[in-house]
């Protein structure tokens, strides 16, 4: 459970009124696929999202488990009848604890759209600012400096409004996933006061370019220069434009060496069907745009950003890497982790323990952009 300080702490961050603009509520998918979710906490309560109507109210520190029977939601808990829905509602004292995770707000939860029979999502619905106290820490160490800190929280908070804006306008049932390739959000488990500190002080601030919200884009590692989106995305962004960098060296990913069986590589590729039969060969000299990948049946050429998200995000730290095959084996050199464009987060840290505040930091990586008030 988390400390009282620590939600006492949240109360007062809720309380602050806000400014021009009401803060927005957004949607975090934080859960999909499964067969079946549990959900509890003090005072649980389940509403049938539908017409409203409570399912089940439970009392001290209760719990339910949730699954899919057709298009409908099965709601079980010990000694109540059975109770079904399409789409519930899920609300607690506090918190409300799904699985192993604890998330302020309500949960929406749902058959999953996206996924296999009888999959259900779980989507975490609540303000803004509060979705930042999990998304700082989750994003960054919460024992770094505070002005990396804030750095961090101004980028989401901007990043996570403007896919807010997009995805609503797409009629998408979640405005943002829970994972690497969104904003790594692990719900109420990496909240600290470094984290509400740097949240509370930069409440509603945003990075804007020709008045309008930036792509914030940021990762860990840039390993001494950012990408271009245009290199890394293919769309020029006037204020994502390569940047030095001399501050990420602390980092383990600054520069690295990884070393494949050519079979693995080989069985990834396949799974991803970007080649159809085993590897004899798998090349990138330095500087090569193009990863050549040789076959029984001949020899094809591969983008780094394919092969990469092939191997696995978290197993080829990044597409700025050179590759040779020795053996039965590919060694593989290369350096930064993540897609390099924007923010370096490691950067970040470099530059607040030189003595850099936040707005520099960000006016840094995110070159012509400055930091505004939304509300």
């Amino acid at each position: 459970m988390m400390s009282s300080i620590r939600l006492a702490a949240v109360a007062v961050l809720l309380a602050v009124p806000s400014r021009a603009f009401g803060e927005d509520e957004v949607r975090i998918a934080i859960q999909s696929g499964s067969a079946a979710v549990t959900v509890s906490g003090k005072s649980l309560t389940i509403f049938d999202a539908e017409v409203g109507d409570a399912l089940f109210r439970g009392t001290g520190k209760a719990q339910a488990k949730l699954t899919r029977e057709g298009e409908l939601l099965v709601i079980q808990a010990p000694g109540l009848p059975v109770r079904k829905a399409k789409r519930v509602l899920v609300e607690a004292i506090d918190a409300v604890y799904v699985d192993k995770g604890v998330y302020f707000g309500r949960l929406e939860v749902g058959p999953d759209p996206d996924g296999k029979k009888g999959a259900i999502l779980v989507i975490n619905r609540l303000p803004l600012e509060t979705y930042l106290l999990g998304i700082v820490g989750s994003e960054m160490s919460p024992a770094w400096p505070e002005e990396a800190l804030k750095a961090q929280a101004v980028a989401a908070r901007t990043y996570a409004m403007q896919r807010r804006m997009m995805m609503r306008a797409a009629h998408k049932p979640y405005d943002l996933a829970s994972t690497v390739l969104s904003q790594v959000y692990k719900g109420a488990e990496r909240i600290r006061p470094s984290v509400i500190d740097a949240v509370r002080s930069t409440r509603g601030e945003v990075l804007s370019f020709d008045h309008e919200l930036a792509e914030t884009l940021f990762h860990s590692t840039c390993g001494g220069e950012t990408t271009s989106a245009k290199s890394a995305f293919g769309r020029a962004i006037p204020y994502l434009q390569p940047r030095r960098c001399e501050w990420c060296k602390a980092s383990n990913r600054y520069a690295w060496h990884l070393s494949f069986p050519l079979s693995e590589i080989s069985t990834r590729l396949e799974r991803a069907r970007l080649v159809r039969s085993r590897l004899e060969g798998f090349e990138r000299p330095g500087g090569a745009s193009k990863v050549a990948v040789k076959e029984k049946k001949g020899q094809r050429n591969l983008s780094p950003k394919e092969v990469r998200a092939a191997i696995g995000y978290g197993d080829l730290y990044s597409d700025r890497f050179s590759a040779k095959t020795v053996g039965k084996k590919v060694e593989i050199e290369g350096k930064g982790f993540g897609h390099g464009v924007g923010m370096c987060q490691w950067g970040a840290k470099g530059m607040a323990d030189a003595g850099k505040n936040y707005r520099q930091i960000l006016e840094h990586y995110y070159a012509g952009a400055k930091v505004r008030r939304a509300y």
